[in-house]
């Protein structure tokens, strides 16, 4: 019953951002079907299309999101500084390559990146002290920086607008030589492989959302808000320090009026459109990722559809964002629990195991059969797939047709099987309760002989 609750949990959040991002790819499908087209760069050997370009660019949204994340939940508020600190973070990793190596290769870069991230950590923590210590509203705190940040980059490296020609520079912000896929896109994995780990291996995820419901309740378990607090700020600052390398790469050189632009605006909607709570609490790092492609799906789809009119596409991107976020509003998120209440799982099930007999008995396993058999036969499968359309349609459809059908295979036979257990466990408690005369089971936990657990 633990992995049915869970389920249900995650699947009650992810809801409506999983049902936008499918109907604004339903939408382009019909829209343009070659809008899904991938192909091969000849001159450099890179992937080409409309999906790679938005896996591609939303890298820096993604990462950032990963760190606006874990500060909304703890501080119940949104750091509004994010762009501008951004901008002094990249105008510290292109002093200490300019002017303090004068040289670019792996190493310099290498320590131009630590320096550019410990110094996004120092303003972070500027404002995680203003939160944590002296208790002001986060908005407030980094309004701060948000006003003046800019301004503190184009004094480091004297308002100019520096380029950086480098092979290697070129390579983080476009794709590694001999390698199709863009090289950002392997700054979300490992950044997002960081974040894992360290939910994995320490308690930081239990302490944040601790933190962020009841901070008196927190520390009466033994939990310090204030370095819960500033840790989150921590993780922020290498968030923002790695999507600003990515940013100047991206571009070869440092606009500190256009690196990381409205990125902190983005990356509050993305926390809202996963369905994390803007009020801090719980979390669902995945739901943050998701909202962040959901932006990035729906610019590409706007650029494509509206050209040379900036304020019309931000008017109907407003308009859409609007929607999202109402649907997955906690007033409409309480209007669906409650229809949904009002269907009597319990009498469906009886319904349907009085007209299919013995035949129901054994449903859920069946149904998890079957999800096994979709994590078992759908690689192969994908992989027939893609050698097919590698030979049809080139190489990068194939190899985007591989990579789908084995996460949608998985993604299925999860849900699926999720489900099996969820019949199962309702006719197991169906039984019980005829069993029992008509009298509700006491839990979900008790055993046979009627203690609870």
């Amino acid at each position: 019953m633990n992995l049915v609750r869970k389920t249900k949990s995650v699947a009650a959040q992810l809801a409506i951002p999983l049902v936008a991002l499918t109907l604004l790819l339903l939408f382009n499908l019909i829209r343009d079907p070659g809008f899904y087209s991938i192909t091969i760069n000849p001159n450099n050997g890179t992937l080409d299309g409309n999906i790679i370009s938005i896996i591609g660019s939303a890298s820096e949204l993604v990462i950032i999101a990963m760190g606006m994340t874990l500060v909304t939940s703890a501080c119940g508020g949104q750091d509004i500084s994010v762009g501008a600190v951004g901008s002094i973070a990249g105008a510290v990793f292109v002093k200490v390559l300019l002017d303090w190596f004068g040289a670019i290769n792996v190493f310099t870069v290498a320590a131009a990146l630590v320096m550019c991230c410990l110094t996004a950590v120092a303003f972070k923590l500027f404002n995680g002290t203003l939160v944590a210590v002296f208790k002001i509203q986060p908005m407030i705190a980094t309004l701060i920086l948000f006003s003046c940040g800019r301004s503190i980059a184009y004094w480091i490296t004297g308002s100019a607008t520096p380029r950086v020609d480098s092979p290697i520079i070129a390579a983080m912000g476009q794709n590694i030589p001999g390698i199709p896929i863009p090289t950002p896109i392997f700054g979300v994995l490992i950044m997002g492989g960081l974040m894992a780990l360290i939910f994995r291996f320490t308690n930081l995820r239990l302490y944040t959302q601790s933190v962020g419901i009841n901070q008196g309740a927190a520390r009466l378990n033994g939990i310090h808000p204030i370095i819960v607090k500033l840790l989150s700020f921590v993780l922020l600052g290498v968030c923002v320090g790695v999507a600003s390398v990515i940013g100047i790469a991206r571009m070869g050189q440092l606009s500190h009026q256009t690196l990381l632009d409205s990125y902190e605006m983005d990356a509050i909607l993305a926390v809202a459109i996963g369905g994390n709570s803007l009020g801090g609490g719980k979390f669902k790092m995945a739901g943050s990722i998701m909202g962040a492609y959901i932006i990035q799906t729906l610019n590409t789809t706007l650029n494509a559809m509206i050209t040379n009119n900036p304020a019309s596409i931000k008017a109907v991107k407003a308009c859409v964002i609007i929607i999202i976020v109402i649907a997955g509003s906690p007033v409409i998120k309480e209007k669906l629990a409650a229809l949904m209440s009002k269907i009597d799982m319990r009498a469906v099930t009886d319904r349907i195991s009085r007209r299919f007999g013995a035949m129901f008995d054994d449903i859920g396993g069946v149904v998890m059969t079957i999800a096994k058999g979709f994590a078992l036969f759908g690689p192969p499968a994908s992989l027939i797939c893609g050698i097919i359309l590698a030979v049809s349609r080139g190489i990068g459809t194939g190899i985007l047709t591989v990579l789908a059908g084995c996460v949608l295979s998985w993604i299925i036979a999860w849900i699926v099987y999720a489900f099996g257990q969820a019949v199962d466990d309702l006719h197991v408690i169906s039984r019980r309760h005829a069993g029992d005369g008509g009298a509700a089971p006491k839990s979900f936990s008790d055993d046979e002989s009627g203690e609870v657990n």
